[in-house]
């Protein structure tokens, strides 16, 4: 049997080891209340239509943003109490790639159109995306998603055999889903200190990532002719990818997004 001064070492070791896993993973949830859901940026009933722009920041402190595209995001509530989030986007592949080894002259419009419906209980139940180029009738890829059995199952169909497969990737319920492409409209009731797990689907590759994000601080940031104060909402793709979002302090607006992409660093800024 251990020493008494053995015990003591072992119930001290033990306290500490409670108190700093309460102080972590317990603590600051029940201090700054529970992370945003899809019921929650979703139920946005008397907003218009969002506007964005789609640009590509040209250096590390984003003084430098060329326009590449634009998105239009808005929700709609369904008769049987879903609501679906609607978003169209459109880009240049020429202007997108300008300055990378990728870059072409033959400039290619890339539009994307994406839908997630949430359900009653506030976890979506479907989502759909179809990937266009120059307008074309025929999709270039399109990518039908369910929600079932703690899963999220993708099937992609396309022209060419490369585009057809079918995927599932674990899903726990109520965990926030975003499109890599869909910028969120709204992220009500953040407080910095919150920290939640997110899966983010990408409407040109089919893949699903998990992000972890916290609001790690108040900012300034320069928008709509003057300096709005803002949650900064920073989002980790393991193991090395990370991207911000502002969320406007006062109502929850998003402002901007930054958006993981290859080779360039994507900006989407919402229009005033």
């Amino acid at each position: 049997m251990p020493s008494r001064i053995a015990c003591v070492a072992i119930l001290l070791l033990w306290a500490v080891a409670t108190v700093g896993l309460v102080t972590r993973d317990i603590l600051p949830e029940l201090l700054v209340g529970p992370p945003p859901d899809n019921r929650s940026i979703a139920d946005n009933r008397d907003a218009a239509p969002t506007k964005w722009a789609i640009m590509v920041a040209d250096d590390p402190s984003l003084q430098s943003l060329r326009s590449v595209g634009r998105a239009v995001t808005e929700t709609k509530r369904l008769e049987d109490g879903k609501l679906r989030l609607e978003s169209q986007v459109w880009f240049d592949s020429g202007d997108l790639l300008f300055g990378t080894p990728f870059a072409s002259k033959d400039a290619t419009r890339i539009d994307v159109d994406n839908f997630v419906e949430i359900d009653v209980s506030g976890n979506p139940s479907k989502f759909k995306a179809v990937v266009r180029t120059d307008g074309a009738d025929s999709p270039l890829l399109t990518l039908d998603g369910l929600f079932r059995n703690r899963a999220i199952e993708i099937r992609a169909t396309g022209p060419i055999p490369l585009l057809n497969f079918t995927k599932q990737f674990p899903y726990e319920p109520k965990t926030l889903v975003q499109n890599a492409l869909g910028p969120i409209d709204r992220m009500p009731g953040l407080t910095v200190g919150q920290r939640w797990e997110a899966r983010v689907v990408s409407p040109l590759t089919g893949k699903v990532d998990t992000v972890k994000a916290e609001v790690t601080k108040k900012a300034e940031i320069y928008w709509d002719k003057s300096m709005v104060t803002t949650y900064e909402v920073v989002q980790k793709i393991p193991p090395t990818i990370s991207a911000r979002t502002w969320v406007r302090r006062s109502d929850g607006l998003v402002l901007r997004q930054e958006v993981p992409f290859p080779l360039v660093k994507l900006i989407i800024e919402r229009l005033p």
